[in-house]
């Protein structure tokens, strides 16, 4: 019985220790593949416009301005 558990806690010892090392291998890989990405391959930032122009109202723009204006009066009216 003893030989079996020395057995089964060897090949658990094996077992995670070479899962340990692959995972270590492929978050190193990973982390250099990033590296290397960013280092070599980077794309500029887009150039940020000074402002951005505001859109003329619309239609639709006077239409929500009205509704909102209609429940506010009404809001403060029910008080």
């Amino acid at each position: 019985m003893t030989s079996l558990f020395t057995s089964g806690l060897e090949l658990l010892g094996l077992g995670m220790g070479i899962v340990f090392l692959f995972l270590t291998l492929l978050v190193i890989l990973v982390s250099a593949m990033s590296w290397i990405i960013q280092r070599f391959f980077a794309e500029a930032a887009p150039a940020a416009s000074a402002r951005p122009q505001p859109a003329p109202p619309t239609e639709e723009d006077e239409l929500i301005a009205a509704i909102s204006a209609a429940v506010h009066r009404y809001r403060h009216r029910s008080r």
